[in-house]
């Protein structure tokens, strides 16, 4: 029982989860403003897909948990991405947090049930870890609230902070360890090329995700032995890290790893970047904060 309130209900800096929600913040801010010369083609009620088209698959599409779809022919869809861009900038400052949490929850949710033919992996890792968000302290560290609660704090007789409880912050540890041990298992279900070391050769060579076509060399450089490194290393990394993040002495090797690994995947197959790039904010989140405070020093607004 002891161990069980300690792994839920102990306090602690929540500094880790801070930087989790910087990073995923500026991930969404770039997804916004690359997103704004199409945004009425996205998600318009007629844009590239019309959600009136008979022949559409209405199963791929829920509007009722969409709030975009309650102000079709009232609103401009164009005002939507003004909502989401100032909800996506007070997030990532950690002004007003908790309500900017939630409403960017709902935003990306709606983002999502509004035109389910174009979600990628990203959408529903920051589905999920805006959810978690709502009830966890993101606000606490790295953000202009924290700022304002420190100034306040020097008018009070004990000016010492009371640390959150980390229950919400276990929570969405637990949903991120569990995508990778789903996700491992389903690719060797899936395509035995991830078990003979050629999987990463035909991902990084398809048109779908390198549209110049050029990066293919690299998994023929040395006969194919640097693509099965790079495949099985992929392996390695996925397969190790629900295990090894557990326990104390390998959990910052391993969380190293795995950004390593997502930003090699950033760098060779920029079809899925921001997916990969929000598993590397979502990483973060692992990090002791003693790791995290020599990092990110010079960046801090305030220690609380």
């Amino acid at each position: 029982m002891n161990a069980w309130n300690r792994f839920w209900f102990t306090r602690a800096d929540v500094l880790p989860q801070a930087a989790t929600r910087v990073g995923l913040g500026l991930i969404l801010l770039f997804f916004m403003l690359g997103t704004a010369p199409n945004w009425h083609r996205f998600y318009a009620a007629d844009g590239i897909l019309s959600l009136g088209e008979a022949g559409l698959e209405t199963g791929r599409s829920d509007n009722f948990w969409c709030v975009m779809a309650w102000t079709d022919n009232v609103l401009p869809i164009e005002f939507w991405w003004w909502i989401g861009f100032v909800l996506t900038l007070l997030f990532t400052v950690g002004y007003q947090t908790r309500w900017a949490t939630i409403g960017l929850f709902i935003f990306q949710s709606s983002l999502i049930h509004r035109n389910t033919y174009i979600v990628n992996g990203e959408e529903l890792v920051v589905r999920m870890i805006l959810f978690y968000g709502c009830f966890a302290p993101g606000g606490e560290r790295l953000s202009i609230d924290a700022w304002q609660r420190a100034k306040q704090s020097l008018q009070l007789v004990d000016p010492r902070p009371v640390l959150p409880l980390v229950w919400s912050w276990r929570l969405m540890q637990i949903n991120f360890i569990a995508i990778y041990s789903i996700s491992l298992p389903y690719k060797f279900a899936q395509d035995l090329d991830w078990l003979n070391g050629d999987a990463l050769h035909w991902t990084i060579a398809s048109d779908m995700w390198w549209t110049r076509g050029w990066m293919s060399w690299i998994t023929l450089e040395f006969n194919g032995l640097f693509r099965k490194l790079m495949t099985w290393g992929t392996v390695l990394v996925e397969g190790l890290f629900p295990i090894l993040v557990c326990f104390q002495k390998t959990r910052v090797p391993i969380v190293l790893a795995l950004i390593t690994m997502h930003v090699g995947i950033a760098l060779t197959i920029p079809g899925v970047t921001l997916f990969t790039l929000s598993m590397v904010a979502g990483a973060v989140m692992f990090l002791p904060k003693q790791f995290l405070e020599q990092v990110t020093h010079p960046l801090r607004l305030v220690k609380t």
